[in-house]
């Protein structure tokens, strides 16, 4: 038995292909460090629209089985996170994030309840809003490579459920499809397939019971050497996206994104992204 994905995870490394490695509209410079005594230290810097955006985010571990974390924006916005993991019950993290807002005053919590096992993987959260709290429960379990999951929100002031969705998929070593149901009106289905060791191809097909609306993404990711990896996205609206990630050196990865629509060769947008790692 394994311990299956959470339900946020469910379809990972087809959304991986269309998600990481991408760049555009923005140049964004991360940089992470970490001490001698184990407090990690990530500064960030990125220019949107003509807009600076800088943050900073600290995590460390004062003991064992428990962890501090601490991000603050630009924008005058902090958010803490104490997150204790397997102290009460071996598989439990429990994590309070409190959010504050400097700026307007506005102070927000969530407590987050997380429980995993052998052919279980189960979260339990909720705002801590004093008018009532809104409740979100997730659950996956997974036999032989099929995997079954649930995700359910509930809003306690209004006494009515806020979505509602079910997912079933497969995974195995180079194939794993995954299809979601959600709010009965919504149907999404997701496939990645690992060619070989450099290149991997996903799909994802969506269709809208409400207005019948259908959408298609295809993407593709192929590794050029230990360095380098090209990668490219397509969505049914022709709109294409290309990306090359390269490391420059062993504590410096760069990457440079050109999107355009296909159809019209229009719309052209690039993007620059740097990560340090010292």
């Amino acid at each position: 038995m394994v311990v299956p994905p959470t339900f946020s995870d469910l379809g990972k490394v087809a959304k991986d292909v269309f998600n990481k490695g991408f760049s555009i509209g923005s140049n964004k410079l991360t940089v992470k460090t970490k001490t001698s005594s184990g407090i990690s230290l990530s500064p960030s810097f990125e220019l949107k629209n003509d807009n600076l955006v800088a943050a900073f985010e600290t995590s460390g571990s004062p003991a064992p089985g428990f962890t501090l974390k601490e991000k603050w924006c630009s924008g005058n916005v902090t958010k803490t996170n104490v997150i204790v993991e397997d102290k009460l019950a071996k598989g439990l993290k429990l994590d309070l994030e409190v959010v504050v807002n400097s700026g307007t005053g506005k102070k927000t919590a969530v407590a987050k309840t997380a429980y995993k096992t052998d052919g279980f993987n189960g979260t339990f959260d909720a705002n801590l809003d004093l008018a009532g709290p809104t409740l979100l429960a997730t659950a996956v379990s997974e036999y032989s490579g099929v995997q079954g999951g649930a995700k359910v929100g509930f809003d306690t002031e209004k006494s009515k459920l806020t979505e509602n969705t079910l997912a079933l998929g497969y995974s195995n070593n180079d194939l794993t499809f995954v299809g979601f149901i959600k709010d009965l009106s919504v149907f999404e289905g997701m496939v990645h397939h690992k060619v070989c060791p450099d290149t991997e191809v996903a799909a994802v097909l969506s269709y809208n019971k409400g207005n019948n609306a259908c959408a298609f993404n295809f993407g593709t990711k192929y590794t050029l050497d230990k360095d380098t990896s090209l990668r490219m996205k397509v969505d049914c609206g022709g709109n294409t996206t290309l990306s090359c990630t390269h490391k420059v050196k062993p504590w410096l990865e760069a990457t440079f994104s050109n999107s355009l629509n296909a159809k019209t060769m229009s719309g052209v947008n690039h993007g620059i992204s740097l990560e340090a790692n010292l």
